[in-house]
Parts: C-alpha cells; structure tokens; sequence
C-alpha cells in the first residue's frame, strides 16, 4: 500500500469488504478512505475557514471594548469572554458525543447556525444583559466549530505533519490581527461609523466560511457512507438514549456550575453593596466551590463516562500537556484583558492603534507555530521545545512588567509581546502534538475535549482574576494614587471620555493606578510558571512514527530527501 493509499485500492484489498458490520461513525473521515486529492480538499476547505474565522474574530473583539464602553459596562468586559469560556467547558465534550451519534458534517452545520444566531442577537443589542445573552449563543457555536475542526485535523492527518496543519490553522491570524486595526476605527469611531456594521461583516465572513468547510465535509461523508452500503457494511446510528448515557450531562452541569459560580462573582462583586462582604456574592462563590468539589465525587464514584477520564489523567504526557496548556492559557489571558483599554488611557491612543501596538504577541505567535511544527518534523521530538518555551514564555512576561510602564517606548511593548508570542506559539504546538500522540486513534477526540475543557477554564480562569484585579484592585490604587476629587465610575466604566477631560495632574495619577494593576497582573502571571514546569516535568517522550503506514520503512521516513525510487526499492514485507 502506498503513502497516498486512496478508498478504492483498500476495497480492492478487500478492507472494507466482509460482512455486514457497524463501524463507529468518529472514523468515518479516517484518511485511508478517501484520496491524497480529496485530504487537500478538506484540509483546504478547514483553512479557508479557519482564515474568515480569524478575520471575523480579530474584528469582534478588537472592536468589543468600544462595544462595552457604548453600554457603559467596560469594568465588566471581562464577562462575556467568560461565558464564552464556560460555555465551551461544558459543551466540548457534548459536541464530540453529538457528531458521533448523527455525524462531524451534521454537528458541524448545527454549530455554525448557533454561531450565526448569536451575532444576529449581539448585532441588534440596546444593552449589556442583550449582548451578553447573545454571547451565548455565539459561544454555543463557536464551541462546536472549534472542536470539531481541530478533531476533524486529528482524525486525517498524520502524527508528524500535525503540528504543521494546527499551525497552519492558526496562521490566518497573524494576517488578520493587522486587516481586523485597519478596520477597527472605521467601524467604531469614524464619520458614519456604527459599531453594528462589525456584526454584519462578521456574519457575512461566517458564511462563506461555513461553505468553505461544509462542502467538502458532507462530500467526504456521504462518499464513505456510500461506500460502506457498497460492501455491505452499515454506519452505526446511535441513538439519544446512547448518547445521554455516554455524555456526562451532570459532570458537565457540575463543571458549569462551578465555574460560573466562582469565577463571576471575581468580577461582578464590585456592583454590590459591601463587595465581597455581601452575603449574595460569598454565596454565589462558595456554591461554586462546592459543585467543583461534588464534580470530583461524581466523576470518581458514581459516573461510568465521566467528563475528564481518568485513563487520561493516568497518562504522565497527557496530564503534563494538560496542565501545561492550562498554565499557559491563565498566563496570557490575565495580562490581556484589559491591555488595549490600558494602552488607550495611558498613551492617549485610539483602540486601533492601541490594538496594533499589542499585536505583536499574535503575530510571533503564529509564525513560531510554524517553525515548531516543522522543526518537531525534522527533529521528531517535542519535548525540548515545550522546555524552551515555558522558560522564555515566563522571562518575557517579566520583560512587560518594565515594558508596560506608562513611559516605556512603543518599541519595548511590541518586543515584550513579540517574545511571549513566539514562546507561547512553541508551546502550543508541541504540547498539543504531544498529547494527540500519547493516546490511541480512539481516544484523539477525547483528549483535544480535555485539552479544550481546560484551555476554556484557564482561559475563564485568568480572564477573572483581571477582572478581579480590574474592578477590586484598580478603585483602590485610584484611591491612593489620585490627590483630588474624581469620579471612580467614570474611570472605570466609561474611561475613554472621562479620563480625556480631566487635567494633566489628575490624568497623569489615574495612569498611575492604571500601570499599578497591569504590574500586578503580570506578576501573579509569571508565578504561575511554576506549575506550568511541574506539568512539563510529567511528559514522556512521543514516537511521532507510530501511525506511518506499515508498508513503509521507518528509514525512509527518516531520510525524507531521499528520492522516491529508493523508498520503492525497500524490501516490503
């Protein structure tokens, strides 16, 4: 069988010939049944969307504290990336059940029309509780697009080209960081500008990028379901029955319960009479402690599918990967939160170049995902390169505590950020190779789940503790640094036009308490580092050789400038 085996040389091989049997429908888009031809088809398919999704992500949340600010709402901004985040905690592990049970293509279309509704609602908002409600919705979508994409690159691509693909699926944003500034002024603050136009062309990017993938993934399905007719072999329909006892609908409640319940009240507590003395608030936190804790005894005594499997914990790589990806995740989240909203008080800048100036961490970091995936190729090991990154990863954070100083140069910011970038990309792929390829074929799905579930909590996690800093740290730096009377909710809730109008003096001290709570974000970020060099101490090496055809030698695969002819004339056995 050659590299490129295509569908029809394995059913004159008689692979998928025999006798009527079901086969589970997560391998139906195994590449040994379809064409070289037909994996660039869909790997194309996944780029393209993946390029719109990025255009039309970069703009949204490039744009969205202005969005928040128009609703006077910009201390608490850090909401609706949060539910976004508990949202994709909770559902990852439904969407990978859902696509078994009817199929990726149909669970894949289901997300995207979710994903579609959610700007509709966020588009046509008159409040905060509308936009956040909308962030639902769209959170619903985004969850499943997400995860079923990147499950869709692990099923069909190789152990050693995969950090290549994950990289090339993350590439499109270093274009679209730059496009989504040069449109982020016109959108919200130009002649004529109305930030709902953002909504609309976001919309209209997800259409063409849900044509993009959808195509070719409906094509590739129903030519493998076809097929299976063919040879007298049926795909295996699950039923809701299956599928309710195989997703763990009350771990997955217990998750969300917890994380809603201990991570909103960091931001929300504030907004109350007697802030984190006020009965509701502690409640609302110690309930949620207590759904984590209940989360751990039902999914160690009582459930036989539990939402993080314990096989997978038991393995040290993908444990290690695991919370390597999650310390990482809590690092970078708490320093961006609220950092375009800082650059734009302290620098007098617009959010467009105030974006542009932070952009550099995007821009390192997909770049050095390609060089990672290509050098994990040629080295075929990913361990150094998750070392190398977690240690420059916490030296350039610590460069941004000096680099975010109000009189730093703008040329240090975009240094910082460039070197924090380019580590986190390194560490993303390796990690994310790793842990793909400690598991079996099998369990690919679960372990990208897993390794979601805790990139959204981390995410969730450090998007909190900004917002914890931001609404109960920052009032009390504005308190010490400000010698004359100003107005707390104006400055932290409408700062673009309350901060412009104060005189040089009083400017000057809110910058000061401004700088004070992005010194201490970037401090308790680089603490973090500790456990994520725990984690990465657990990880084992990876044959990244495993799932090489067996007809081809593993020296040719070493040896890859060899020509074609000699790889012919290895013995086969």
């Amino acid at each position: 069988m050659s590299h490129n085996t295509n569908a029809e040389e394995l059913e004159a091989k008689g692979d998928l010939q025999g006798d009527t049997q079901q086969v589970h429908p997560s391998k139906i888009l195994d590449r040994a049944y379809f064409t070289a031809k037909e994996y660039k088809f869909l790997i194309t398919g996944i780029l393209v969307q993946a390029f719109l999704y990025s255009f039309e992500a970069n703009i949204f949340y490039s744009c969205l504290p202005y969005i928040t600010a128009t609703f006077l709402a910009s201390s608490l901004g850090s909401i609706l990336p949060i539910i976004l985040q508990i949202l994709s905690a909770a559902l990852v592990p439904f969407y990978t059940k859902v696509s078994d049970v009817v199929g990726r293509a149909e669970a894949l279309t289901c997300a995207l029309v979710f994903y579609l509704i959610g700007y509709a609602i966020q588009g046509t908002s008159q409040s905060f509780v509308q936009l956040a409600v909308g962030q639902i919705a769209y959170g619903i979508g985004s969850t499943g697009m997400l995860t079923l994409t990147q499950v869709l690159i692990a099923d069909t691509t190789r152990l050693i080209d995969r950090g290549i693909i994950f990289a090339l699926w993350d590439l499109p944003g270093l274009v679209n960081v730059f496009v989504a500034t040069l449109l982020q002024d016109p959108l919200t603050i130009g002649k004529g500008a109305n930030w709902r136009n953002v909504y609309i062309l976001a919309s209209v990017a997800t259409v063409f990028g849900a044509i993009a993938i959808l195509v070719p993934l409906w094509h590739l399905q129903r030519k493998v379901e076809r097929m299976f007719v063919k040879n007298n072999r049926t795909v295996e329909r699950r039923s809701i029955r299956w599928l309710l006892n195989e997703f763990d609908s009350v771990g997955a409640l217990l998750l969300t319960l917890g994380m809603s319940l201990t991570l909103l009240p960091m931001i929300v507590a504030k907004t109350y009479e007697g802030n984190w003395g006020n009965p509701t608030i502690l409640g609302l936190f110690i309930s949620g402690v207590v759904s984590f804790g209940l989360l751990v005894v039902w999914e160690i005594k009582f459930t036989n599918k539990p939402i993080l499997p314990m096989r997978i914990w038991a393995n040290r790589t993908c444990s290690g990967g695991l919370v390597v990806g999650f310390f990482i995740t809590v690092m970078s989240s708490m320093n961006w939160q609220y950092f375009t909203l800082y650059l734009v008080v302290s620098r007098n800048l617009t959010f467009g170049k105030a974006f542009l100036l932070g952009r550099g961490y995007q821009a390192a970091y997909a770049i050095f995902q390609i060089f990672t995936g290509f050098a994990i190729k040629r080295y075929k090991t990913c361990r150094r390169f998750i070392w190398a990154g977690i240690i420059v990863h916490t030296l350039g954070i610590g460069l941004m505590i000096p680099a975010r100083l109000p009189t730093s140069s703008d040329a240090f910011v975009v240094i910082s950020q460039a070197i924090v970038g380019a580590a986190g990309g390194t560490v993303t792929i390796a990690t994310t190779v790793s842990v793909t390829g400690a598991v079996e074929k099998e369990d690919v799905a679960v372990i990208i789940g897993m390794s979601t579930i805790l990139g959204a909590f981390g995410s969730a996690f450090g998007n909190a503790l900004a917002g914890g800093v931001w609404t109960q740290y920052l009032p009390m730096r504005l308190a010490l640094r400000v010698t004359g009377p100003y107005d707390e909710d104006g400055a932290m809730n409408n700062p673009l036009e309350y901060i412009s109008g104060l005189d040089r003096e009083t400017w000057g001290q809110v910058v000061e308490a401004y700088a004070d709570s992005q010194l201490l974000l970037s401090s308790v970020a680089m603490a973090f580092a500790v456990f994520a060099c725990i984690g990465a101490a657990f990880m084992q090496h990876v044959d990244l050789l495993k799932d090489q055809p067996p007809d081809i030698s593993l020296d040719a695969v070493r040896t890859e400038n060899e020509s074609s002819e000699s790889v012919e004339e290895k013995p086969k056995n």
